[in-house]
């Protein structure tokens, strides 16, 4: 009874399949809480864990997910991946499909944004941890089922700040306006250095970037822009050189203003928090899909251990295994649900299932032996 109650969660997270990546397909999740993605050397010279909480969907067959970096703000001051929104805007985009890791990363209690001419090494901090975190994730994209060619990374205020600068500052001479960086070198720590730093889309959230002519060509990650336009924290004129910048050299960029609204309005606790932070999910929403629908097909069986032909198929389809196993058991759905059936084999290395009579449209195979499960996405013509 158990297993059955298994399978069917499975398909009608199916059912809801095509609305993945814009709708909350998934009503449970899966989370680690307190991990550690790397150390680094603090302001005072002590050696720091980094440590990140992640999310993922529950009973998701997809083996490779977009993951999003998510960074809190507090002025590279405070602040912690623990705030209440941050927790329900990761759970948030979890539920539509995603990976989502929100992460911590060093502070400086001194530091001072607008009084830092000469020494900005709390945001250089910063940003070493979040492209090392952006290495510890694809290095260890198999544990967590991360499409590694879908890396987004965001975050609000200063972790706004420091996504941007993660993804747009990879060359030494754009360090210059970093003078006390230490390392003083775009990528800092060398851990899993053979997967890169690379990300695919940047959430700037009432953030700004103090050099946006690192931002070099047209044909780097896009941004997603908010802000609102009473920020006196970080002004909406000097925020907007970003989207000035992403314009002028052709990149896109999505942007939103909220209008009379302060800064990072989706806090918790501020007034209409929760309007606001649904708002900010559906900005992150809209701005994602395009990049990431394609994934969809990702859907499909891509190991030796199985193969499904032919695919389109129309009144028969052929299982083939690599090899004979004592038992295969077989189970057949529609996207929709309407259409529900089950075969079992013994001591066999092929599986023919008959389809006579079953409607046009995309179903989904789920074949399980030898204690593992296979899925693959057909379509009956």
């Amino acid at each position: 009874m158990k297993k059955l109650i298994i399978l069917i969660l499975l398909f009608l997270n199916f059912s809801a399949y095509s609305q993945r990546y814009l709708s909350y397909v998934f009503s449970e999740l899966d989370s680690v809480i307190g991990g550690n993605y790397g150390y680094a050397i603090d302001y005072l010279g002590n050696n720091q864990n980094l440590l990140f909480d992640f999310y993922a969907p529950r009973l998701d067959p997809v083996q490779q997910r977009p993951l999003i970096i998510y960074i809190h703000g507090g002025g590279f001051t405070s602040g912690t991946r623990e705030y209440q929104s941050i927790k329900l805007l990761s759970q948030k985009m979890a539920r539509k499909g995603y990976a989502v890791a929100s992460i911590d990363y060093r502070l400086d209690p001194k530091f001072r944004l607008y009084d830092s001419e000469s020494d900005r090494r709390a945001m250089t901090d910063a940003m070493h941890d979040a492209k090392q975190a952006i290495r510890y994730f694809k290095a260890n994209a198999e544990y967590f089922k991360i499409d590694t060619n879908r890396v987004f990374i965001g975050g609000e205020s200063a972790g706004a700040i420091t996504a941007m600068m993660a993804a747009y500052v990879d060359k030494q001479d754009e360090m210059i306006p970093y003078p006390m960086a230490n390392p003083n070198n775009p990528i800092g720590s060398s851990s899993n250095s053979h997967v890169g730093n690379q990300v695919h889309a940047i959430m700037c959230l009432c953030g700004m970037f103090i050099d946006p002519t690192a931002i070099e060509s047209s044909n780097e990650a896009p941004i997603l822009w908010t802000h609102g336009s009473a920020d006196t924290y970080i002004p909406i004129s000097l925020a907007f050189n970003i989207v000035l910048r992403a314009s002028n050299i052709g990149l896109p960029v999505q942007t939103h203003v909220y209008e009379g609204a302060t800064h990072c309005p989706w806090y918790y606790g501020n007034p209409d928090w929760e309007a606001y932070l649904d708002s900010t999910v559906n900005d992150i929403t809209t701005f994602l899909y395009p990049k990431v629908e394609t994934a969809l097909s990702l859907f499909e069986l891509q190991d030796s251990e199985i193969s499904m032909s032919p695919n389109p198929c129309k009144d028969y389809l052929n299982i083939s295994l690599n090899k004979h196993y004592p038992q295969v058991n077989i189970s057949l759905a529609s996207l929709t649900a309407q259409v529900y059936q089950n075969w079992r084999f013994e001591n066999t290395n092929e599986a023919y299932l008959d389809l006579k009579g079953l409607a046009s449209g995309l179903y989904i195979v789920r074949v399980e032996f030898d204690k593992s499960i296979h899925f693959q996405k057909i379509l009956i013509n």
